[in-house]
């Protein structure tokens, strides 16, 4: 059965971080047999305009905060994890913007869970110089991750890992044939071949995610450990200058290859990206992760970004009946 003909409008929460640009909306505003299709038609191009969406509901009974269903643009399905959109969701409730649009959920600083189709995601929202700053742990993703499975690959002459469902390449291994510049600004000619990997990955390791890092250990900033872009789906014009589960695979790529900057026996380790601002490869921004170590493999990891801002908020009317793809 298709859905109903007419209008519908829904309010929304729209933010970023570091350019990773998320919706939020009221989860019982959005019909549940519908709401997979009207979230992407939310956030498609022309609309919105966002990377993810994520509809929240209220959660009267357990210890749960908020729960959450995400999302993503690029798959055209529900996802289990984005950090983004975990960042975004910290700064509402900081402001005190999601209560304020959506008439529910917490406000102020503090700790909070979120349930997940990932599993629960703690957040440490605290007030930060200028604006809050936001915590999450990112573990059950990395547990996801391992459930996976990690390992060294090899697509059409390249070196690669699969990082769960990501897969994961170290710019360093395309800049033979392109030049690190070239690498840097994702000239056309690396966002061709970077879609070719992308292919042969998918054919080798059919999923419905389209998830990808590119990362280098060549920061140009004192205090970061390397760089970072996220080319999710290149044909689409997808590519996320932050990303939340992108950082989490970029470590566990640096765990396989044991590019982690050291590491001790039982601790902590703190890893920062240059990120954000457009895409390419590195950025004006830093995301961190902080890294509970077992030895030489990560146990646990939260993040947090940089520059989180809320650009807007108000209410999006939508066609009912508008086909949104798959």
């Amino acid at each position: 059965m298709g859905r109903p003909h007419g209008t519908l409008e829904i309010p929304f929460l729209k933010g970023h971080m570091g350019g990773n640009t998320i919706a939020l909306f009221p989860g019982e505003a959005v019909s549940a047999e519908h709401a997979r299709e009207t979230v992407l038609q939310a956030i498609a191009e022309t609309c919105l305009g966002c990377h993810e969406g994520a509809l929240l509901f209220p959660v009267r009974k357990g210890e749960a905060d908020l729960r959450l269903r995400i999302v993503g643009r690029a798959s055209g399905r529900f996802i289990t994890a984005c950090g983004g959109l975990t960042q975004v969701l910290g700064a509402a409730i900081a402001e005190g913007e999601l209560e304020r649009v959506f008439g529910f959920g917490p406000g102020g600083t503090g700790g909070f869970v979120l349930e997940t189709d990932g599993g629960p995601v703690r957040l440490r929202v605290s007030a930060g110089e200028g604006r809050p700053r936001t915590e999450t742990d990112m573990t059950p993703f990395l547990q996801e991750i391992r459930r996976d499975g990690v390992e060294r690959i090899e697509l059409d002459g390249t070196p690669a890992a699969k990082v769960g469902k990501f897969l994961a390449v170290c710019a360093d291994d395309l800049a033979g044939p392109f030049g690190a510049e070239a690498v840097r600004v994702l000239a056309p000619e690396v966002r061709d071949r970077l879609t070719r990997l992308q292919a042969v990955f998918l054919e080798r390791h059919p999923q419905p995610s389209l998830d990808f890092v590119v990362f280098d250990l060549h920061p140009e900033r004192p205090g970061c450990h390397g760089r970072v872009v996220f080319p999710h789906w290149i044909p689409g014009g997808h590519i996320e200058p932050a990303c939340g589960t992108g950082t989490v695979a970029a470590c566990v790529a640096l765990e396989l290859s044991g590019s982690l900057p050291g590491a001790v026996e039982t601790g902590n380790l703190e890893v920062r990206f240059e990120s954000g601002g457009g895409p390419f490869l590195g950025g004006p921004e830093t995301t961190s992760a902080s890294l509970g170590m077992e030895g030489s493999r990560i146990a646990a990891i939260r993040f947090s970004h940089s520059l989180v801002e809320l650009t807007a908020y108000g209410k999006v009317t939508l066609e009912r009946g508008t086909p949104t793809g798959s």
